[in-house]
C-alpha cells in the first residue's frame, strides 16, 4: 500500500514537472523519470516488437560495426551505400514513440548512433587508395539517395505564433531542418528564419524582439469600398518589421535555409505557387508573404513583386494576383520532394478548421483517435459532395470560385511523419484573429516548445542520418577547396 503511493506521488511529481517545465532538459528528465516510474524504461531495452524489423536492424548494426571494427572502409561504404534507406525496417513507425513519453527501443538509438559514427569514420579517416573525390562523390550519392528533411508550417492566423515556439525548440537543439516551407501565417515565421543568418535566429524567437500587431479592422465604408475586413497596411507593417526585404535568392545566401512560400491564384486557370530560390529567385519575399497571408474576405489580393536586372523593384506577372497559400496548398509535400529531394516532413499544424482532427504527440491510436479519424473523414466526405453538386449548379462564378476554394481546403492532407498540434481550446480560438498582448504571445510560444519537445527524440532519430550526411558533403567540399600544404624545403647548415 505504501509503496503503490509512493509511486502515485513519484508519477504525479513527474507530470507536473513536464506540464510546467520551462525548458526542454527539464522536460527531458520528467519524462525520463516519468517512464522509470511506470516500467517503461523495460520496453526501451527489449530488442524484439512486431512494430519494426528489429532482426533486420540488429543484423546491420553488427556488419556495420565489424566493418569499422576491422578497418575495412571499402566494404563499409559499399554496404552503406546501398543499405541506408530513411525508415529501413519500419524504425520510423510512430507507434515505436507511442509507448513511452521520451525515446524509443534502445537498438533503434544504437542503430542510428553506429550509421553517424560509421559515417564520420569514413570522412574523418585517410584510408590508403581512398582519394578525397572518392569521399565526395560517395556522400554525394548517398545523400541523394537518403533525401532529407522539411519543416512545414501550416496557416492559422495568430494562432500561427504556435509556430515560433516549435522553431524555438529545434534550433535549440540542432534539429532545423535546412528546407523550410510556409504558408499563410507560417510563411510569416518561415521568412524570418529564411531572411537572417544562423547567429542571428536565438534573438528572433524572443518575444521581446518581435512585432506582432497584424490586425486592424477597417471602418464599414472602408470594406464596402475595398471589399475587405481588415486593412493590408497593417499586416504589411507587421511583416516588414518582422522580415528583412530580400529576394528569394539572397535569403537563400544570406541564412543557408530554402525557404518556400505557397501562393493561391485569385482568378482561375491558374495553379498555385511554390515561391523559392528555384522557381523565383529574383521575387520579393515581402510581398509574397503578403500574397500568402491574404485570407479572402479579410484581405484583398496581392501584387507580387520582383527585381529586374538592373535591381528596380517591379511587378511579377502583372496581370495576376494571388491570395492566401493555405486555400490551394497548406503543406506543399510534392513539390518539396520534388524540388529539395524531401521525404521526411516535420509539420507544425494550426489551422483552426484542422487542429480537432489531428492527433497529437505521444496520443496513442485508440478508441479516441479511431473516432477522430472517422469523424474527420466523414466531415471531408459529406462536405465535398455538397461543395461538388454546387460547384455545377450555381450560376454566379464568384460564388463557384469560393466553393472550388472550399473543396480545395477539404482536398488537402494536412498531416507529415511528425506533425506538431497545439491542443484545442476556446482561448486559442478566441484569439485567432487578435493582435495579442505579450503575455499571449509568450504563451503561444511556450505551448509550440513543449508540443515540440515530445517530439524531440522522434525528430532527432528520423533526421540524425541526413544531417550527417549533409555535414560531411559540407566538411568535404571544405576540404576540397582547401590548397595543398606547401612542403618547406630543408637546407642542411654547413
Amino acid at each position: 500500500m505504501i509503496a503503490t503511493m509512493f509511486m502515485n506521488a513519484r508519477v504525479n511529481e513527474c507530470r507536473k514537472a513536464m506540464r510546467h517545465a520551462e525548458d526542454f532538459a527539464t522536460w527531458r528528465d520528467g519524462a525520463l523519470a516519468f517512464d522509470e516510474a511506470n516500467g517503461f524504461e523495460d520496453w526501451k531495452h527489449e530488442d524484439e516488437s512486431p512494430e519494426y524489423d528489429w532482426q533486420l536492424i540488429r543484423e546491420r548494426l553488427a556488419q556495420i560495426r565489424q566493418y569499422r571494427d576491422t578497418r575495412q572502409v571499402v566494404k563499409l561504404m559499399r554496404h552503406l551505400r546501398q543499405g541506408l534507406h530513411w525508415n529501413l525496417g519500419n524504425m520510423a513507425n510512430p507507434a515505436l514513440y507511442s509507448h513511452t513519453y521520451f525515446g524509443t527501443k534502445r537498438l533503434i538509438e544504437t542503430y542510428l548512433a553506429e550509421v553517424v559514427d560509421a559515417l564520420r569514420f569514413i570522412a574523418d579517416g585517410n584510408f590508403p587508395g581512398l582519394t578525397a573525390a572518392d569521399k565526395l562523390r560517395f556522400f554525394n550519392e548517398t545523400a541523394a539517395s537518403f533525401g532529407r528533411s522539411a519543416l512545414m508550417l501550416s496557416g492559422g492566423a495568430t494562432l500561427g505564433l504556435f509556430h515560433v515556439g516549435v522553431v524555438k525548440a529545434l534550433v535549440r537543439e540542432g534539429l532545423l531542418p535546412e528546407v523550410i516551407s510556409g504558408s499563410s501565417a507560417g510563411s510569416i515565421v518561415a521568412s524570418v528564419i529564411g531572411t537572417r543568418a544562423p547567429d542571428e535566429l536565438e534573438e528572433l524567437l524572443d518575444p521581446d524582439n518581435s512585432y506582432y500587431h497584424f490586425w486592424k479592422p477597417l471602418s464599414a465604408r472602408e470594406m464596402w469600398q475595398r471589399g475587405a475586413l481588415m486593412d493590408q497596411k497593417q499586416i504589411a507593417l507587421g511583416i516588414a518589421r518582422n522580415t528583412e526585404d530580400l529576394t528569394f535568392e539572397e535569403s537563400y545566401e544570406r541564412s543557408g535555409r530554402v525557404v518556400n512560400v505557397t501562393v493561391s491564384p485569385a482568378g482561375s486557370n491558374q495553379p498555385p505557387r511554390l515561391l523559392n530560390y528555384l522557381t523565383t529567385p529574383y521575387l520579393y519575399l515581402r510581398e509574397a508573404v503578403l500574397a500568402s497571408s491574404a485570407v479572402p474576405l479579410l484581405f484583398p489580393p496581392v501584387q507580387l513583386m520582383t527585381k529586374d536586372d538592373d535591381g528596380s523593384r517591379v511587378p511579377y506577372m502583372p496581370g495576376l494576383r494571388w491570395t492566401d497559400g493555405s486555400l490551394k496548398s497548406d503543406l506543399p509535400g510534392i513539390r518539396l520532394r520534388r524540388l529539395h529531394n524531401v521525404n521526411h516532413f516535420i509539420v507544425s499544424q494550426t489551422n483552426p478548421h484542422v487542429i480537432p482532427f489531428v492527433r497529437g504527440a505521444n496520443e496513442r491510436t485508440g478508441v479516441i483517435g479511431a473516432l477522430r479519424e472517422v469523424a474527420y473523414g466523414a466531415m471531408r466526405g459529406g462536405a465535398q459532395s455538397v461543395i461538388g453538386v454546387g460547384k455545377f449548379g450555381v450560376p454566379l462564378s464568384g460564388v463557384r470560385r469560393q466553393l472550388d476554394n472550399a473543396s480545395s481546403i477539404l482536398d488537402q492532407d494536412y498531416r507529415g511523419n511528425i506533425t506538431i498540434v497545439p491542443k484545442v481550446s476556446v482561448w486559442r480560438y478566441a484569439h485567432v484573429t487578435a493582435n495579442p498582448k505579450l503575455e499571449a504571445v509568450t504563451r503561444f510560444i511556450l505551448e509550440g516548445e513543449r508540443a515540440t519537445w515530445k517530439r524531440i527524440a522522434m525528430v532527432r532519430n528520423q533526421s540524425m542520418i541526413s544531417q550527417t550526411l549533409a555535414a560531411c558533403v559540407k566538411q568535404l567540399e571544405i576540404e576540397a577547396q582547401r590548397p595543398p600544404l606547401r612542403k618547406l624545403k630543408v637546407v642542411a647548415k654547413r
